[in-house]
């Protein structure tokens, strides 16, 4: 670390990092970086030093991080942020990153989405989503079967479900942040050209949706002129499969479900990661479930076909 910035106070350089990523990242993203380094970095580094950051007192730290009975892949998150804080100041001030060479932690993974849901579950989800069809089962398919992050979801309004094309158009996101930050809800536009897409949709969900269609300004899961909330569906989500005695997951992982389905189907993976709105590729790799061994087969045995 260069002489000039040894004796800077970490949390001086922890808020400078927030500030310098506040622009290039979703607001509920800073929220939340900012909520983890508040409540759980600088309370236990409080006035430290910047060059007392090392590999070693950040072990310790995740090794507190665990008495205190934080969950592992929770406090898995937290390093994973000081490395990136510690890898701009590095690059930003001139010093050798003292956890360049920090392994993350890699807690057990319980079962993923795509085991949780296999062919028998998924059947059963899917049948009950069309049983007695309403507004929270229709935006289940929605993701299901599109791919839409929750608050692209709950963004959505009629004119944007062009039912005759069989369209879905994605440019805005419904998003809740710490009251402190903007007070709540906030309607934002995607951070790439990316986020901003048209989104096909099979004809059998455009005649699910019809039923429910409503002027263009009211917006599709409430029927309303204002928007239900994320956090609602999400209970609504997991109110439904607890009532259909399915396995509970996100809508974050219903989004899996959908990346995990199509590419083992065969989907092209740039493709898909045009429909699900990702800047690149590898963004949507990590989503993907570990080949098995009959996805294997289909792939090679494209190379048979005519």
């Amino acid at each position: 670390m260069t002489t000039g910035n040894k004796d800077m106070i970490f949390s001086a350089a922890v808020y400078e990092w927030l500030e310098h990523i506040k622009s290039r990242v979703r607001l509920s993203s800073y929220v939340q970086y900012k909520v983890k380094l508040e409540k759980n970095v600088l309370p236990y580094f409080a006035d430290a030093a910047l060059e007392d950051i090392t590999a070693d007192s950040v072990k310790a730290f995740y090794g507190q991080l665990l008495k205190d009975n934080m969950n592992e892949r929770y406090a898995a998150n937290i390093l994973s942020l000081l490395k990136m804080i510690m890898k701009y100041l590095s690059g930003a001030y001139g010093f050798v990153d003292p956890l360049a060479g920090l392994e993350l932690p890699r807690p057990q993974r319980g079962a993923n989405t795509a085991e949780l849901y296999d062919e028998y579950s998924f059947q059963r989800l899917y049948k009950a989503l069309w049983d007695k069809p309403d507004l929270t089962k229709a935006g289940i398919l929605v993701t299901l079967f599109t791919g839409l992050r929750i608050g692209e979801l709950c963004a959505l309004k009629w004119e944007d479900i062009d039912l005759k094309n069989n369209v879905i158009t994605v440019s805005k996101s419904l998003q809740r942040v710490s009251a402190g930050e903007s007070g709540g809800l906030v309607m934002s536009v995607p951070k790439s050209r990316a986020g901003e897409r048209i989104v096909p949709i099979v004809p059998l969900l455009a005649e699910y949706l019809r039923q429910f269609k409503a002027d263009g300004e009211k917006y599709f899961l409430s029927g309303k002129n204002s928007p239900a909330e994320p956090r609602t569906m999400q209970y609504r989500l997991r109110s439904f499969l607890k009532k259909e005695q399915l396995p509970d997951i996100s809508f974050r992982e219903l989004r899996k479900l959908f990346i995990n389905r199509c590419v083992s189907n065969g989907a092209d993976i740039a493709t898909l990661s045009e429909i699900l709105g990702n800047v690149t590729v590898q963004s949507t790799l990590p989503y993907c479930s570990k080949p098995t061994m009959d996805s294997k087969m289909r792939t090679v045995e494209l190379a048979l076909r005519d």
